[in-house]
């Protein structure tokens, strides 16, 4: 694939990360915390997707430290707490058997929403410093 062309397609990347950050937020106004802390780290994960596809690079994973892997060189290290905060969040803000006995719903609240929406921001602002110009 050309420079251009990969280039391209993490631009798409990034414009649905930013969408569901956006998302994450309309989320949180709703007091939807559990919804809210998933669309974060699906915000999170498409950051670093679209990292990867600027590279040319496909990584078939929902895990931010597998895919900060693969990115290399300091972003293991450098972002390992927002992808410790925001990989927990993958599969418990959305199945109620993940759990124990509580629904998503009962159990995230405003301050959950708050650090996913955080560390989501992070990873998102780092993504479009390295993907200028994003249009």
């Amino acid at each position: 694939m050309s420079l251009e062309a990969a280039h391209a397609r993490a631009l798409l990347w990034w414009r649905q990360a930013d969408a569901d950050l956006r998302a994450a937020r309309v989320l949180a106004e709703a007091g939807e915390w559990s919804h809210s802390c998933f669309q974060a780290q699906q915000a999170a994960e498409k950051a670093l997707k679209a990292l990867l596809a600027d590279r040319d690079q496909d990584l078939r994973s929902h895990s931010l430290a597998a895919l900060l892997r693969a990115l290399g060189g300091e972003a293991p290290h450098q972002w390992a707490a927002q992808a410790r905060t925001l990989d927990k969040l993958y599969a418990p803000t959305r199945y109620p058997d993940a759990l124990g006995d509580a629904a998503p719903m009962d159990v995230f609240g405003p301050e959950d929403a708050a650090e996913a929406m955080h560390a989501a921001t992070a990873f998102l602002d780092w993504a479009a410093a390295t993907l200028r110009p994003l249009t």
